[in-house]
């Protein structure tokens, strides 16, 4: 066989190779671009989920608030619908009018209470200061106690709705403010 001949057939043998090559190729680049289309829906699918679920997160959470108000206000009606009732009786009997509204703190107080709304701890009770806002100070028998409150405080278990203003004692100092004698 001439050598052009050969030649020839090992071109043909290279060409025959790289387009099979060519050819396993293509089909690899054919199936990784279909496997990419796979993942890019799966991807949009999920972005789209992700999407409807904010939306539809965000749109109960503020339900929930609205219910939360309603709730709120629909418990502290009747209160109001009693200071009516007390204004509307105040001129016919004057003299009742501070039984009823001590009745009506009481209705108040019960509300608040059905809420999970306690009064922050006063008097006597040790200085905490998650609690209670000082205002004063006060000489007393130990420090850090509350030893007269001004605005009372308010919270739902750990939750502070308002801190009580407080007088806070402080340990009176040896033979200070004492007549000695």
């Amino acid at each position: 066989m001439p050598e052009n001949e050969r030649t020839e057939e090992r071109l043909t043998r290279e060409e025959a190779e790289v387009m099979e090559e060519a050819a396993r190729l293509e089909a690899e680049l054919k199936a990784a671009q279909e496997e990419l289309g796979q993942f890019k829906e799966k991807y949009l699918r999920l972005l789209a989920d992700f999407d409807n679920y904010r939306k539809r997160t965000a749109a109960e959470l503020e339900a929930a608030r609205r219910e939360g108000r309603l709730e709120v206000l629909r418990a502290l009606l009747p209160v109001l619908d009693d200071l009516e009732r007390a204004l509307a009786h105040a001129e016919a009997e004057p003299g009742a009018i501070l039984e009823g509204v001590r009745k009506i703190k009481d209705a108040f107080l019960r509300t608040l209470a059905g809420l999970g709304v306690e009064e922050v701890p006063g008097q006597g009770e040790p200085f905490h200061p998650a609690y209670h806002e000082a205002i004063g100070v006060v000489e007393g028998e130990e420090d850090g106690r509350v030893a007269e409150v001004y605005q009372k405080g308010y919270r739902v278990g750990e939750f502070l709705i308002r801190p009580a203003r407080v007088a806070v004692t402080k340990k009176e100092e040896g033979g200070r403010g004492r007549g000695v004698g």
